[in-house]
């Protein structure tokens, strides 16, 4: 059977997702099981979108919008960015593998970071094209190593902003430093999956740059800072021509009923969201001084949840704090032996995390240190 799949697909790599806490539970016969490993938000969604997805179920037997006309009214209306230019598909996920499908060719480039999302690779070895990845000294994009890498192949530059896993973003200057000096006839994608979560103060407005950058895609989503991970909603704006062209390669009804009148009401809640942002805030800060204070290093992150190096071998962490009931990311899944990734929870989930995580650092946990380089 081997001899029937193509060559490309026999290269890939499956993705390996967190566990889901079920398994845990059945697995180890525990009954508290907390995941904070796949950056899902803790807080859930606003009320307003369970009411909505409620309110919808009196039309399950019927097809949804295919072209997402309400979402992409309200995102217009939220934004300020014409319908012509929305585009909505199921999580980014599905939009990362229309942008592959839409422009990729055999033997083109794309250009990514060396630790950074792996749908963005995933889907171009399946279009038959090669990866060229740029390193990331202490876990952030070196866009000035970047440019120096763009060949005459290349077609897709990648930019995570804030990037996952590392959780870095970079500033307005040198966003725009960079869009100086990328040939028009390479297509940017900033894919902003964790931008509610930013902090820093010279982050920009990524959509004010579409008028002038006719190749500039940017790509958001419903599942972080919103709480709909499970209804898979993503979204990116970008020329009109472009989105013609996406619109062709798509699958009808990508978006499903509920996941567009569920959408509609999160951009409708401002509050939640702001109570979001805050409880984000406070986690973060009191991961960076536990962290401190237990003297491992850690990437300032601009996210929901942070990346640190454990100093010993992660996959034995790992599997302890998942007896101890915790379900985190191991860095060696992600291609960072020695680090783990943490969502930040709740305040009472992160103390209960950091107490695992002491008793299983003074265990017998081998050491292992590894840095980013």
């Amino acid at each position: 059977m081997k001899e029937l799949i193509r060559e490309e697909v026999r290269g890939m790599k499956r993705y390996v997702a967190g566990k889901p806490v079920s398994e845990v539970k059945r697995e180890l016969g525990l009954t508290q099981v907390v995941k904070m490993a796949s950056n899902e938000n803790p807080w859930g969604a606003s009320p307003r979108v369970k009411e909505a997805v409620v309110r919808t179920l009196s039309d399950i037997s019927r097809y949804p919008d295919s072209g997402s006309f309400g979402l992409r009214a309200a995102l217009m209306a939220k934004t300020g960015v014409p319908m012509e230019k929305i585009f909505a598909g199921c999580g980014s996920d599905s939009l990362i593998k229309v942008i592959s499908a839409t422009f990729l060719r055999p033997g083109e480039e794309i250009l990514m970071g060396e630790h950074s999302f792996s749908r963005y690779e995933d889907n171009a070895l399946l279009m038959g094209a090669r990866v060229v990845k740029s390193p990331m000294p202490q876990g952030f994009l070196d866009l000035p190593d970047m440019l120096t890498r763009i060949t005459d192949k290349t077609r897709i530059i990648y930019l995570c902003c804030p990037n996952n896993p590392t959780g870095s973003a970079f500033g307005k200057a040198q966003f725009e430093a960079f869009l100086l000096h990328v040939p028009e006839r390479v297509v940017l994608v900033l894919d902003e999956a964790y931008r509610e979560y930013v902090t820093r103060e010279d982050y920009f407005e990524a959509l004010d740059y579409l008028p002038d950058h006719p190749r500039l895609i940017v790509l958001r989503t419903f599942s972080k800072a919103y709480g709909m991970a499970s209804l898979r909603v993503g979204y990116g704006f970008a020329q009109e021509e472009l989105v013609e062209a996406f619109q062709k390669v798509m699958d009808p009804f990508l978006v499903n009923l509920f996941a567009q009148e569920a959408a509609v009401a999160a951009l409708e809640d401002e509050d939640f969201l702001r109570h979001v942002q805050e409880e984000n805030r406070k986690g973060k800060a009191y991961f960076y001084e536990e962290l401190q204070a237990l003297n491992l290093p850690y990437v300032p992150s601009e996210a929901n949840f942070v990346l640190f190096d454990t100093g010993r071998d992660d996959l034995e962490v790992f599997q302890a704090l998942l007896r101890k009931g915790y379900i985190v990311r191991p860095g060696s899944y992600l291609g960072l032996p020695g680090f783990l990734r943490v969502t930040i929870s709740t305040m009472e989930d992160n103390r209960g995390f950091f107490e695992a995580l002491r008793q299983v650092l003074e265990g017998a946990v081998s050491k292992n240190a590894q840095t980013l380089r």
